[in-house]
């Protein structure tokens, strides 16, 4: 299940590579070629940006490539070091378990207001509740991750 799981958030990152590529690609002939650029090019960018940054916070805490500062761990005995993992995995766990709550506040009061996108209308809740969707899978894989 878990393979399966990181197999369908890499194929959902690929595809959101790509829509960047491809609307940037369109924007850019549109813009030079005919004098007609992509609208809203700037925007969508922005919006799947953002969702990659989201589908991607998983698979990053499942590979253990957060930026880690471990200057005196080679010093250290294997157990202290995995003891020290256990305890960063459950600091990471709880800080991501907080911004899953904020973000839930703020994407249920823009679900209230029905705020959007300036240019495109695009409702902004949508993308709150991928953000909690992805910060409850980064705590559990963050519990469940055996330090190295």
């Amino acid at each position: 299940m878990i393979a399966r799981a990181r197999f369908v958030l890499e194929a959902i990152a690929a595809g959101l590579v790509t829509g960047l590529i491809l609307v940037t690609c369109v924007d850019v002939v549109g813009r030079y070629l005919f004098n007609n650029p992509l609208t809203g090019a700037y925007e969508i960018t922005q919006v799947l940006l953002g969702a990659l940054v989201f589908v991607a916070m998983p698979l990053t805490t499942g590979k253990g490539g957060h930026v880690e500062v471990d200057l005196l761990m080679p010093l250290l005995p294997t157990a202290v070091r995995r003891a020290l993992g256990r305890i960063g995995g459950v600091v990471a766990a709880l800080v991501m378990g907080y911004f899953a709550w904020r973000l839930a506040i703020l994407a249920e009061d823009q679900f209230h207001t029905q705020l959007a996108t300036s240019g495109l209308g695009i409702k902004l809740w949508y993308f709150g509740v991928i953000g909690i969707v992805s910060f409850v899978a980064s705590a559990v894989v963050a519990l469940l991750r055996r330090p190295e």
